[in-house]
């Protein structure tokens, strides 16, 4: 046998991209930005799947391009990016159904549900995750049928159906686990904490997110140490040790500007604020807030503005500046009703009508109140429906 058979060859031209006389070396360098991308280099990693975006481009080369674009797009995301990215995505998802790229499709379709739900449009997601999940399944693209799974996972979080949570995320973590994915199953621990918490079993929602931090430590994932730290000062949080709850979030704050994480930020900012209300110190909660709102228009995020805004509605409320609080709870509300946010938008109603109480406005504080009575029924929330209603009853 001669050296030539023994060893396998390699298509070297492969690696590269060519247009006009220029050669680049475009699989070396998609390579190097998933290793930036899994260490936290994310400002390098995007430049170098631009630089990549832009040769594919010069280059006609169409799958290229379109691979270039969707990770791009998913890294920007991480970075707390929340622009329309619908057209380029639905660009790319023409591109890889012309060359019949099942897998660049189930790319796209993941990235285009995820446009989708971080827009509000949480129905549209639904659907795209859910052809996600059928189409992985039926080709064994075990890694989008996770994705599509721990997406869906999501939304019905968002919409108070944590057990059904649950069976995709179990049925998520066992994929997971076969595959040996200790990435995906970092992530997925603080997903089954978080529904745990939102069941209000503690205990147990503090064994996942240990684990999580446990493992994002063993493999340097910086992170998911952030997320997981967020996640244990919020069970501190919810027990009212808001010591331990602050130290934790300026830690995850601390990750999180060291990564970039924009998203991480935002949420170490928000956390702060509301225990340092909890905690009756207002001057403070409002300097966190006023971050998060800076931070989090910067990057046009939705949920975390909604967050600041009800969390200065709150605070100049509690300092006695009517003024600032009726404007900070009325934008609150805009952007509930903008993208949805029933459940935030039942509470900053009431947020509003306690304002006005307290200001001594008695009908500005029932047509508030009164306002958030049916969205407290349409999405069963039974404490806050009768607090509201308790709330009705002392003012007649």
């Amino acid at each position: 046998m001669s050296d030539q058979d023994r060893h396998p060859r390699y298509d070297i031209k492969s690696l590269w991209l060519q247009a006009g006389e220029n050669y680049y070396p475009y699989a070396v360098h998609l390579h190097r930005a998933e290793v930036l991308d899994l260490v936290g280099d994310w400002q390098e990693s995007l430049a170098v799947l631009n630089s990549n975006y832009e040769f594919a481009l010069k280059a006609e080369a169409k799958k290229e391009e379109a691979d270039s674009e969707i990770k791009r797009i998913r890294l920007l995301r991480y970075m707390g990016k929340n622009n329309d990215f619908l057209e380029p995505l639905n660009r790319a998802m023409g591109t890889y159904q012309e060359l019949g790229d099942q897998y660049g499709i189930n790319q796209a379709l993941n990235e285009v549900g995820l446009a989708y739900r971080f827009s509000g449009n949480i129905h549209k997601a639904e659907e795209y995750f859910t052809d996600l999940i059928a189409r992985s399944e039926k080709i064994g693209d075990t890694k989008h049928e996770m994705s599509g799974l721990g997406n869906l996972s999501q939304i019905y979080m968002i919409n108070g159906k944590y057990e059904e949570a649950l069976t995709c995320l179990d049925r998520c973590m066992d994929i997971s686990q076969r595959q040996n994915d200790n990435t995906f199953s970092t992530i997925l621990l603080g997903s089954i904490g978080n529904a745990h918490f939102f069941l209000e079993n503690y205990d147990l929602a503090m064994d996942y997110y240990r684990k999580q931090l446990q493992l994002a430590y063993k493999f340097g994932d910086l992170a998911n140490i952030s997320v997981a730290v967020g996640n244990i000062g919020n069970i501190h949080n919810r027990r009212g040790d808001y010591d331990q709850a602050l130290d934790c979030y300026r830690e995850k704050l601390e990750l999180s500007q060291k990564l970039g994480y924009a998203m991480g930020i935002q949420q170490a900012l928000g956390n702060m604020g509301l225990v340092l209300s909890e905690s009756g110190k207002y001057t403070e909660a409002r300097q966190c807030f006023e971050r998060q709102l800076s931070a989090s228009s910067g990057t046009d995020d939705p949920e975390s503005i909604e967050g600041a805004c009800s969390g200065l509605g709150n605070v100049f409320a509690q300092l006695g500046d009517y003024e600032n609080s009726e404007k900070y709870f009325r934008q609150a509300i805009a952007v509930d009703l903008e993208h949805g946010f029933q459940n935030d938008l039942a509470v900053d109603y009431m947020g509003l009508a306690e304002m006005y109480l307290k200001k001594g406005e008695i009908d500005l504080a029932k047509n508030a109140a009164e306002q958030a009575l049916p969205v407290a029924r349409e999405i069963g929330d039974d404490g806050l429906l009768g607090k509201i209603r308790l709330f009705l009853n002392e003012l007649v």
